[in-house]
């Protein structure tokens, strides 16, 4: 069964996905330091195979390819949309069609080969109930030593946090973007070793491409612009307003990750 939050928005993936959000997740300028920090841990595990959970139309992998990822290192997008594997053409990545939650890592490596996981903007699609269950599943499909390196919502401050998650709350969207310290515990706890963390550019959400990408009413963006009025007067860096409505800046970081062993 595919996610909620994936069939919801269903109808802005394939050969809409590129424009949304004025681009921000084809502009190679944008990914420029998570495809680094994914080519930064490739050089040092030398995995067989890369995966990219929620790969989308296959932007990132082809990134690598240009970056100069080894030619033998198998490039596999896993992802639950049809239409964002189809616009996946790339001769160098294999597709496979499923969740991260699908991912089975006898089904990638063969023998004792390595891997690597990789994944953009995926789990606050599991909301506040699943990150945990998500990440000990993907630690799961690992060996210690190898890298599970990820560009996800996270936030530096606390408001931030909370203005994000009522904004997400308020749209009936099932999406949860953590504190910063959260998500380090959340990934302690799986059995991750953060290598190193760092903030990438925000994502500025329009609210009329928020509303459509969600299917938000009319009536309820005008009750979640009133109440980011009032609780995000005093942060410009997140909310501001415009003719159209209102512009939310999204926060990313980049986290780093190593698989520990069981004894660490």
């Amino acid at each position: 069964m595919a996610d909620r939050n994936v069939e919801l928005e269903a109808h802005v993936h394939g050969k809409h996905w590129a424009a949304i959000y004025e681009g921000y997740f084809s502009d190679r300028n944008i990914s420029a330091d998570y495809v680094a920090a994914v080519m930064r841990a490739a050089r040092a595990g030398k995995p067989a195979a890369i995966v990219d959970l929620g790969g989308g139309t296959g932007f990132i992998l082809q990134e690598l390819v240009a970056a100069g990822i080894a030619e033998e290192t198998r490039l596999i997008n896993l992802d639950e949309s049809g239409p964002q594997l189809a616009a996946c053409a790339h001769p160098r990545i294999n597709t496979r069609k499923g969740s991260s939650q699908s991912l089975r890592r006898e089904d990638i490596a063969k023998g004792g080969e390595s891997i690597m996981l990789i994944c953009r903007s995926v789990l606050h699609y599991g909301g506040i109930g699943l990150q945990r269950p998500w990440l000990g599943h993907l630690r799961a499909q690992l060996k210690p030593g190898e890298w599970f390196v990820h560009q996800s919502g996270c936030s530096g401050d606390v408001e931030a946090a909370l203005a994000l998650d009522v904004l997400f709350e308020m749209a009936g969207v099932e999406k949860w973007v953590p504190h910063r310290d959260a998500l380090v515990q959340l990934l302690q706890n799986a059995r991750f070793e953060i290598t190193e963390d760092f903030p990438v550019p925000m994502l500025a959400m329009p609210s009329s491409e928020f509303a459509g990408r969600y299917n938000v009413t009319p009536e309820n963006m005008a009750r979640i612009q009133a109440d980011l009025a009032r609780t995000c007067r005093d942060r410009p860096d997140l909310y501001r307003e415009t003719p159209g409505g209102f512009i939310f800046s999204f926060p990313y970081r980049v986290f780093m990750c190593r698989a520990k062993g069981s004894e660490a």
